[in-house]
């Protein structure tokens, strides 16, 4: 009897913390990963069956690893969105999709897809 209040007990704490963590999150970004500031944000659209994809996430998740990248001086949030997460108004014709939010408005990348290159385009896109 008394095990199975511990077991509640873990469950009502498990989900406290997820609910805590969640709002966390929200309070730094918006929808899809974009930030609600003034801050421009980087998002890669990507799907898990997508051969592309598969090639370019695991650089993309390395370097954005913190969460942000100083662009110009100017902090840029980073963020991974999966195809099937998608929520935003940003339009996604392929994966994988880079997509720079700011100042209200889209701008796809075009570019090399490595580190260098991404920061290459922010630097003239910021």
């Amino acid at each position: 009897m008394k095990r199975n209040y511990i077991y509640a007990a873990i469950v009502v704490l498990a989900l406290i913390l997820i609910f805590v963590y969640r709002r966390s999150l929200s309070g730094l970004f918006g929808r899809e990963g974009f930030t609600d500031a003034n801050t421009p944000s980087f998002t890669l659209y990507y799907a898990n069956w997508c051969g592309h994809c598969k090639t370019v996430k695991p650089a993309f998740s390395t370097w954005s690893s913190s969460g942000s990248i100083t662009i110009n001086g100017q902090p840029v949030a980073l963020a991974m969105i999966e195809e099937s997460d998608k929520k935003d108004d940003a339009v996604v014709k392929g994966f994988p999709t880079f997509i720079l939010k700011k100042d209200g408005k889209y701008t796809e990348f075009s570019g090399d897809r490595t580190p260098a290159g991404w920061e290459a385009w922010l630097a003239q896109n910021i």
